[in-house]
Protein backbone atom coordinates (compact mmCIF):
# COMPACT_ATOMS: atom_id res chain seq x y z
CA UNK A 1 0.00 0.00 0.00
CA UNK A 2 2.59 2.61 1.27
CA UNK A 3 4.28 2.06 -2.55
CA UNK A 4 1.33 2.09 -4.54
CA UNK A 5 1.00 5.75 -2.24
CA UNK A 6 4.46 7.00 -3.12
CA UNK A 7 3.82 6.05 -6.40
CA UNK A 8 0.50 7.96 -6.93
CA UNK A 9 2.07 11.27 -4.97
CA UNK A 10 5.15 11.00 -7.83
CA UNK A 11 2.64 10.69 -10.60
CA UNK A 12 0.83 13.56 -9.84
CA UNK A 13 3.61 15.49 -9.12
CA UNK A 14 5.10 15.13 -12.64
CA UNK A 15 1.75 15.80 -14.10
CA UNK A 16 1.79 18.80 -12.51
CA UNK A 17 4.32 20.01 -14.87
CA UNK A 18 2.41 19.47 -17.89
CA UNK A 19 -0.21 21.69 -16.66
CA UNK A 20 2.57 24.42 -16.14
CA UNK A 21 1.91 27.59 -18.51
CA UNK A 22 4.78 28.40 -21.34
CA UNK A 23 7.10 30.91 -20.36
CA UNK A 24 5.55 34.32 -21.68
CA UNK A 25 8.40 35.53 -24.37
CA UNK A 26 8.78 39.51 -25.37
CA UNK A 27 11.09 40.09 -28.87
CA UNK A 28 13.32 43.45 -28.78
CA UNK A 29 15.20 44.39 -32.21
CA UNK A 30 16.89 47.84 -32.25
CA UNK A 31 18.27 49.72 -35.05
CA UNK A 32 19.95 53.18 -35.61
CA UNK A 33 16.31 54.15 -36.31
CA UNK A 34 13.74 52.04 -33.98
CA UNK A 35 13.34 50.10 -31.31
CA UNK A 36 10.61 47.19 -31.61
CA UNK A 37 9.03 45.32 -28.85
CA UNK A 38 6.82 42.99 -29.75
CA UNK A 39 4.58 40.38 -27.10
CA UNK A 40 3.18 38.37 -30.32
CA UNK A 41 0.84 39.05 -32.78
CA UNK A 42 -1.02 42.45 -32.68
CA UNK A 43 1.19 43.27 -29.62
CA UNK A 44 3.71 44.64 -31.36
CA UNK A 45 5.12 48.50 -30.17
CA UNK A 46 7.46 50.77 -32.67
CA UNK A 47 9.75 53.09 -30.89
CA UNK A 48 11.22 55.86 -33.33
CA UNK A 49 14.74 56.83 -32.94
CA UNK A 50 15.05 60.76 -31.40
CA UNK A 51 16.18 63.61 -33.35
CA UNK A 52 19.84 63.53 -34.32
CA UNK A 53 19.44 67.34 -33.65
CA UNK A 54 18.17 66.54 -30.04
CA UNK A 55 20.51 68.06 -27.70
CA UNK A 56 20.89 65.36 -25.57
CA UNK A 57 23.33 62.84 -27.75
CA UNK A 58 22.48 59.69 -25.26
CA UNK A 59 18.49 60.33 -25.58
CA UNK A 60 18.17 56.79 -27.99
CA UNK A 61 20.50 55.07 -25.42
CA UNK A 62 18.63 56.10 -22.72
CA UNK A 63 15.43 55.62 -24.50
CA UNK A 64 16.73 51.81 -24.74
CA UNK A 65 17.96 50.89 -21.39
CA UNK A 66 13.89 52.28 -20.15
CA UNK A 67 12.81 50.04 -22.41
CA UNK A 68 14.86 47.40 -20.86
CA UNK A 69 14.67 48.39 -17.47
CA UNK A 70 10.82 48.36 -18.03
CA UNK A 71 10.66 45.18 -18.89
CA UNK A 72 13.33 43.56 -16.17
CA UNK A 73 10.82 45.13 -13.98
CA UNK A 74 7.99 42.92 -15.08
CA UNK A 75 10.12 39.88 -14.46
CA UNK A 76 11.54 39.41 -18.33
CA UNK A 77 15.50 38.35 -18.43
CA UNK A 78 17.95 38.08 -21.76
CA UNK A 79 17.95 34.81 -23.08
CA UNK A 80 19.78 35.65 -26.15
CA UNK A 81 21.31 38.52 -28.19
CA UNK A 82 21.83 38.18 -31.86
CA UNK A 83 23.74 41.24 -33.54
CA UNK A 84 23.39 41.27 -37.91
CA UNK A 85 24.93 43.78 -39.68
CA UNK A 86 23.58 44.55 -43.78
CA UNK A 87 25.89 45.49 -46.09
CA UNK A 88 29.76 44.68 -46.03
CA UNK A 89 31.06 47.90 -45.02
CA UNK A 90 29.42 51.02 -42.64
CA UNK A 91 26.26 48.69 -43.06
CA UNK A 92 23.35 49.05 -40.10
CA UNK A 93 23.80 46.78 -37.10
CA UNK A 94 20.21 45.55 -36.04
CA UNK A 95 20.45 43.87 -32.52
CA UNK A 96 17.65 41.26 -31.71
CA UNK A 97 17.03 40.44 -27.80
CA UNK A 98 15.06 37.35 -26.86
CA UNK A 99 13.19 37.96 -23.06
CA UNK A 100 11.46 35.71 -21.55
CA UNK A 101 9.94 35.38 -18.22
CA UNK A 102 9.08 32.04 -16.48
Amino acid sequence: MRTFLLSAVFTAMISLTAFATPPSVVVVRSDEHTIVITRGAGKTEIIKAKSVLDPNKNADLEQFQRVLAGLYEEGYTIQSATVTTAGLVGGNNTVTYILAKP
